[in-house]
């Protein structure tokens, strides 16, 4: 077997494992660390001294964060509504998913000349409640997979005192609690 065909199988999988985490509002994985084009020479260094390293990856196919990162945008896009779609999911003109999308009280990612909406901003046929302070609140850089890590990972901040785990920001609004606290981490996101 080729070197491309374990390529095409690894992000195949990787496609795959996150298209089922995406359906489900998982989140895709832990948080990334910045990329090396915006690191300092002192935070080279500081890499480099604890065994790190800013070359390209050696890995298998299977780890790479290049190939997991695109399959999990892949995923995203495939697993988002169209803006069509989304009226149809919420019983709305798509007219006023476009209005929403001009608001930013819904999120959408531009892809082939159209709006995606990933589906971790509705549920049971509604919007999460508080999404538009919410979407307020997080930095308009923010890529699309990093909107929708933060929005689908436990985050220790978000925590009921009868609860073991901490819930994301999703479940946390999902549960009906004040959208201050989500909206104070999103204001506070880096």
């Amino acid at each position: 077997m080729g070197g491309g065909a374990v390529i095409d199988e690894a992000a195949i999988r990787l496609y795959e494992e996150a298209r089922r985490r995406l359906l489900k509002n998982e989140p895709l994985r832990g948080e990334s660390g910045e990329s090396a084009n915006r690191l300092s020479v002192g935070e080279a260094d500081a890499l480099y001294a604890v065994g790190l390293s800013l070359g390209p990856w050696k890995g298998g196919a299977e780890h790479d964060p290049l190939t997991q990162s695109i399959a999990d945008y892949m995923a995203l896009v495939e697993t988002s509504y169209t803006t069509s779609e989304a009226a149809k999911y919420l019983k709305v003109d798509a007219s006023r998913i476009r209005q929403r999308l001009r608001e930013h009280s819904l999120f959408g990612i531009d892809y082939d000349g159209e709006k995606r909406l990933p589906r971790f901003q509705f549920e049971r046929k509604q919007v999460i409640p508080g999404m538009r302070e919410v979407l307020a609140a997080l930095p308009k850089e923010l890529s699309p997979l990093g909107v929708a890590e933060w929005f689908l990972s436990p985050n220790p901040d978000l925590e009921i005192d009868s609860q073991e785990m901490p819930l994301s920001p999703r479940e946390w609004l999902l549960k009906g609690r004040a959208v201050e606290p989500v909206v104070n981490l999103a204001q506070g996101f880096e």
